[in-house]
């Protein structure tokens, strides 16, 4: 490659085209977020019925403007519009920051309407197993069978 003495100055005369470069690092994408228990992830959270009025009235109640209150949690003034008419749903960070600057919560937790049963372990025969089968049976446990 020709280039200008002051474009020179910037690299070497020995040059291997040959030669490959360090491939750069990528970023690997987060993980997704797994639930820390068995309870968290069966219990739902849904934002309550009539949020935007929710909302609407609390902001009135501080004497806030739309412009005030989205300047205060750091949004534009057409996400807090969108928000009052209910034509947006807010994520978790968008709910913190309202209950935050509000002190209103939206989000209700909804319980399932079937919780995971519980079963047992299917990793054979334990001890206990077979001291239970292998013990005489008490008089009290004979007249119930």
């Amino acid at each position: 490659m020709t280039v200008c003495g002051r474009c020179a100055k910037f690299g070497s005369a020995s040059w291997d085209p040959t030669a490959t470069s360090l491939p750069m690092r990528q970023r690997r994408p987060p993980a997704p977020r797994r639930p820390r228990s068995d309870v968290e992830a069966a219990e739902t959270l849904e934002l309550v019925e009539d949020y935007g009025a929710k909302i609407r009235r609390a902001r009135q109640k501080m004497r806030m403007t739309v412009e005030d209150f989205a300047r205060k949690i750091g949004e534009k003034e057409s996400v807090v519009k969108k928000l009052e008419k209910e034509e947006l749903n807010p994520d978790r960070k968008l709910v913190r920051k309202i209950r935050n600057a509000l002190g209103v919560d939206i989000l209700e937790v909804q319980e399932p309407t079937a919780a995971p049963a519980a079963s047992r372990p299917t990793t054979g025969r334990t001890l206990g197993d077979i001291w239970r089968t292998n013990r005489p049976k008490s008089e009290d446990e004979e007249e119930r069978d």
